[in-house]
């Protein structure tokens, strides 16, 4: 595991085995929907990998893709919307959330994917933020969809929900990506293509009756907050990553080739892919270096499996294809 880690953290000492491998298989069963697969999570502590594909649910995979099973395939209510974002509990990750757009935008798992239950009616949602410093995790966020002003606020663990997002500035654009500290303290994008309407990141301490704004950067998609507390952050068409390292209250913007929301990897190291080529740093995003060989296509996200040590890459495309997920191992 030393030589691992100081391996992800030179770059250069990394040694991969029989490079990038297309582990698509049968990942969404026969019919995918528009942006097929959407998103990705590594189980924490676990030899397992999830993948979310528009309009067929979320897939698991426990042998590094080799073969994919349907995650709540007898549930009544099923996920057949765009899955946007998966949030693992923290101190046990057979407890997540998930959301997502086109579609009923809200669920919830105890037994690790077996079932899932439908969180509210609220639909067309984009991420979601859950408060871990409430053992009940009573106080959850969610940003809808491409819409202004959007955001949603519970705090009976899911049951009921209050728009805040009204509260917000008229002028401002879509908040779509809620970050939350604990059940007063939010932070929330505001950008978008919506013209006239102004772009930004929001910070409250109150539970969102007020609103601070803390950057005139418009970032977009789901935000890293790091293990020890950074926060990163894309901002829009290409502009770069923006970091805060104060809970939120001020942001820097960094330099560099990646220009996407980056994950952690074991060591605190940040790795994001750039056009086809990963990129790995080892200094909180100050430097970059490329990362394996490079991939048989752009990458939508990569995310780590520390168990499997391997990196996983998607696309998103129109319509289902045979090379939408592949894996790289690591050699210790």
């Amino acid at each position: 595991m030393r030589f691992l880690l100081l391996a992800l953290a030179t770059a250069s000492a990394c040694a991969f085995a029989e490079g990038w491998l297309n582990v698509t298989n049968n990942v969404g069963g026969e019919k995918w929907g528009y942006a097929g697969v959407c998103t990705m999570a590594a189980v924490p502590g676990r030899d397992e990998v999830i993948a979310g594909v528009s309009e067929a649910g979320l897939w698991s995979s426990t042998n590094g893709g080799a073969t994919w099973k349907k995650l709540g395939a007898d549930d009544k209510v099923q996920i057949k919307n765009r899955p946007y974002q998966i949030v693992f509990d923290p101190k046990d990750a057979s407890i997540f959330w998930v959301s997502g757009s086109y579609g009923a935008g809200i669920f919830k798992t105890t037994d690790g994917g077996k079932t899932f239950q439908q969180l509210g009616k609220l639909g067309h949602v984009d991420g979601i933020g859950v408060d871990f410093t409430d053992p009940e995790r009573r106080t959850l966020l969610v940003g809808l969809h491409e819409q202004e002003r959007s955001l949603h606020k519970s705090t009976d663990a899911g049951a009921t929900w209050q728009k805040i997002g009204d509260k917000l500035p008229e002028d401002t654009n879509f908040s779509t990506d809620p970050i939350v500290l604990d059940a007063k303290t939010f932070i929330v994008n505001t950008a978008g293509w919506k013209p006239k309407r102004s772009w930004g990141v929001y910070r409250t301490e109150d539970g969102g009756e007020t609103w601070a704004k803390v950057s005139d950067a418009g970032p977009n998609g789901r935000p890293l907050v790091a293990s020890d507390g950074a926060l990163y952050w894309q901002a829009l068409w290409g502009q770069g990553i923006i970091k805060s390292t104060d809970k939120g209250r001020t942001w820097t913007r960094l330099g560099g080739p990646v220009k996407v929301n980056p994950a952690e990897i074991p060591g605190g190291k940040l790795v994001a892919p750039v056009e086809r080529q990963l990129h790995v740093s080892a200094d909180g995003g100050k430097t970059w270096n490329p990362l394996g060989d490079p991939a048989p296509f752009k990458a939508s996200g990569v995310v780590y499996s520390e168990k499997r040590k391997c990196f996983y890459i998607w696309r998103s495309t129109e319509k289902k294809v045979a090379d939408a997920i592949l894996r790289l191992d690591v050699k210790e």
